[in-house]
């Protein structure tokens, strides 16, 4: 009984330590291979290198003063740390340099495509400036809001970026904005141009001989919400066409932003009063309400015409592709990332950036039709319980 156990024990022992020489060995072909899983220092690489660390720091980091070394020793720095898997500490570079390289961006949401391909062509700009961008939401609320800008500067962020966000008072960073109904002192501001976009869009129904048009405000507390209502009202009163408070419904703010433009143009729909075109506040709103246009029987144009603002990814691809008013959105995301980067280099106010917008004509707008037919009448009266079309 003793030799069998002895016998046992041995085994378990030589299995053990065929288990660790594997892992050994597995170990140490990661380190070749610069995939030990674990971070290389910049001492680990001094010592594999037999340099000093300075001299390691001055090659990497690219400086005038790393030609002082040969070539060669540049060469064996630089391949060694590539294939040991080295990469620098950035927090502890930070604190030699009282640096963070961090840029806050905030946003109420990244959920409609709008605020999404603004970041990506703020992030685009920054690639190669070694800053790198903190993304967070606040929902539309403002103690959040006040609470992800105090989170930023105490850890170290040097400079924001505020999208439709705009605090009570300065955040004490550089910072700029875009989508915003005011620009502070304390900021920089990049924005569209409301009043021609909105003039371009609703001349060019006007052009198509459309007069009954409805009109899709924006959520209250939105950037640009009463700058493009008040161009919409500037812009009918320069061309002769009524603004009828039955065609008027606003926006509410709801987590599921297509489901903003449903709601209005069930609004629309059930308010008894014929329409021939519709102008939306944005991309997101136009598309759901077309959406319910399509669901009481209408056809998109030969119905009605719908008109968005922004020109985000999907309008192209909707159906019908949607008419817009483009705003060049990566552009104006590396426009202000560019404008930030200004004020991080000189400290000083930045200029403020207006863009011309473009009015994109596709296949949601055609030249006014006829009042819709009986038919149509008898199905929106159907589906929304309401007579929507009365001549």
């Amino acid at each position: 009984m003793s030799v069998f156990v002895n016998n046992k024990r041995r085994d378990v022992i030589r299995w053990r330590q065929m288990q660790l020489k594997a892992k050994k060995l597995i170990e140490s072909k990661r380190a070749s291979e610069g995939d030990s899983g674990r971070r290389i220092t910049l001492r680990k690489l001094a010592e594999h290198l037999s340099l000093s660390r300075t001299t390691i720091s001055t090659i990497l980091n690219g400086g005038p003063e790393a030609t002082r070394f040969s070539e060669e020793t540049q060469r064996r720095v630089v391949e060694s740390a590539k294939k040991l898997g080295y990469r620098p500490n950035y927090f502890a570079r930070s604190l030699g340099k009282k640096r963070s390289f961090l840029i806050g961006v905030i946003a109420p949401d990244f959920g409609n495509g709008y605020e999404g391909a603004l970041l990506s062509g703020f992030v685009r700009r920054l690639l190669d400036t070694g800053y790198t961008a903190f993304v967070s939401n606040h929902f539309w609320s403002t103690s959040l809001l006040k609470r992800h800008i105090e989170t930023l500067c105490d850890r170290g962020a040097e400079g924001l970026l505020l999208i439709d966000s705009t605090p009570s008072e300065t955040p004490g960073i550089p910072a700029v904005t875009i989508c915003t109904d005011r620009s502070p002192k304390w900021s920089s501001r990049v924005s569209i141009d409301n009043a021609l976009g909105i003039w371009e869009a609703i001349n060019h129904l006007v052009s198509l001989g459309h007069r009954e048009i409805a009109f899709i405000k924006g959520p209250v507390g939105n950037g640009d919400s009463e700058d493009r209502w008040n161009a919409v009202l500037t812009t009918c009163k320069k061309l002769g066409v009524r603004v009828d408070p039955r065609l008027t419904v606003q926006l509410e703010r709801l987590e599921r932003h297509a489901e903003e433009g449903r709601i209005a143009g069930q609004k629309l729909l059930s308010s008894g009063k014929p329409f021939t075109a519709l102008v939306a506040y944005n991309d997101v709103s136009a598309l759901g309400a077309m959406a319910v246009l399509r669901e009481a029987g209408f056809e998109v144009p030969t119905n009605v015409s719908v008109v968005g603002f922004d020109d985000i990814e999907f309008a192209s691809i909707a159906n019908p592709p949607l008419t817009t008013v483009r705003q060049p959105l990566q552009e104006m995301g590396a426009a202000a990332a560019e404008l930030l980067i200004r004020k991080l280099a000189s400290n000083a106010r930045v200029q403020d950036l207006c863009v011309r917008p473009k009015l994109i004509v596709r296949s949601s707008t055609c030249p006014r039709q006829s009042v819709p037919a009986k038919g149509k009448r008898q199905v929106l009266k159907n589906a929304r319980g309401a007579k929507v079309l009365e001549s």
